[in-house]
């Protein structure tokens, strides 16, 4: 039960570059479309088992998601696992895989729970949305990176 949706996305730039632009919590709000802000403090690097909260708003409805950083193969693999109120659950997976001169970025996000099975029409539309600003603004990043 769920949304699933996926995107693929071509850059300029190496692995260790985008790896790095994932892996950097505290901007992801500069790139991550769901993003409405910070629940509690957040840890400055997303590496295997980290966690963190923060705020979302689903189709107009604001929540938070608990997320839990459950593998990471740096640079190339960062999966994530959230839960969300009223037994609702969010999964994102970044594959990053070297081209000759770039690195095509494959970004799949999945939203799942009973409580949004009503929604389910509504919400493919509006995470397809959210998708598209997610990569163009990682493209924007990353592209323009710059090594803090």
């Amino acid at each position: 039960m769920g949304v699933q949706i996926s995107r693929q996305i071509e850059l300029a730039a190496q692995p260790e570059q985008i790896g790095e632009v994932l892996a950097d919590l505290p901007r992801w709000p500069e790139w991550f479309a769901l993003h409405k802000g910070w629940v509690d403090q957040v840890p400055a690097r997303a590496e295997q088992g980290t966690k963190f909260k923060h705020r979302v708003r689903i189709l107009g409805v604001p929540g938070e998601i608990e997320w839990k950083v459950t593998e990471v193969e740096f640079p190339t693999r960062f999966v994530l696992v959230g839960k969300g109120s009223n037994r609702t659950g969010a999964e994102i997976d970044f594959k990053v895989d070297p081209q000759q001169q770039t690195s095509l970025v494959e970004f799949v996000a999945q939203l799942k729970g009973l409580t949004l099975k009503p929604f389910e029409g509504m919400l493919k539309p509006w995470l397809e949305v959210r998708a598209e600003r997610t990569v163009s603004a990682l493209r924007t990043r990353v592209e323009g990176f710059d090594a803090r």
